[in-house]
């Protein structure tokens, strides 16, 4: 049940890219298009606008209890940080902790308010992976086709147009809703367990206090490496 929480955790940074995992009979279209919108409009970054605070709740299964999260970013996603504050209930022990993680000059940091360790790796987008890394605008062709990366459609959530995307790897399937490159909702199934994540707001362009992004001083961080099966 611990490796399904921590897979929650996850799934609300989870975005994907505007174009389906391209197939043999639509290679050559998909790759014209994305050179035409790469010409004429690069992306500045992961999302679609400069800064923004995204907050959201995911359902454990079973009755395990809830998590609410709070993205804050700047920088188009160069800069983020995860707010993720988790109340669980197993085996009549409660437990409530809050964690953060941060994203800044292509590190994600890592660490929970009740200790001062923490952990950190390098982003390297040639060795994602999926369980872990849920960060679709930075993987490769390859990796989306080992995920079976489809666009299945458009559906409506709080007003706004979402793009849904399903995908499947190993034990785990699920379903994203993509608005503007913000992930506003999300199914995650992992061994018959199925994880919900439900949209609950999104701020643009707010007001973000100065230190936000700063990488905490009072914390020691260990530099880790990615196993070697993230790049297989």
């Amino acid at each position: 049940m611990k490796k399904i929480f921590v897979m929650a955790g996850a799934v609300i940074i989870f975005t994907s890219c505007n174009q389906k995992p391209t197939t043999s009979s639509t290679s050559e279209t998909a790759a014209t298009k994305t050179t035409e919108t790469s010409s004429s409009a690069a992306p500045k970054g992961q999302y679609e606008f400069k800064s923004g605070i995204l907050e959201a709740e995911t359902i454990m299964p079973g009755g395990m209890g809830t998590t609410t999260m709070k993205i804050t970013f700047d920088d188009y996603g160069k800069l983020k940080v995860t707010e993720t504050n988790m109340a669980m209930s197993m085996g009549g022990h409660h437990m409530n902790t809050t964690s953060k993680s941060l994203v800044k000059d292509d590190y994600i940091y890592s660490w929970s308010s009740a200790s001062k360790a923490g952990m950190k790796f390098k982003m390297d987008p040639s060795r994602m992976d999926p369980k872990k890394d849920m960060d679709f605008s930075k993987m490769t062709d390859e990796m989306k086709a080992k995920l079976h990366m489809q666009e299945v459609g458009n559906e409506t959530i709080d007003g706004k147009d979402c793009k849904v995307f399903t995908y499947e790897a190993e034990t785990m399937k699920g379903k994203m809703w993509i608005w503007k490159q913000l992930p506003l909702q999300s199914e995650m199934t992992i061994s018959g367990k199925t994880i919900t994540t439900k949209y609950k707001s999104f701020r643009e362009n707010p007001s973000i206090p100065a230190g936000t992004f700063d990488v905490p001083s009072d914390i020691e961080f260990k530099e880790m490496n990615l196993p070697a099966t993230a790049s297989k």
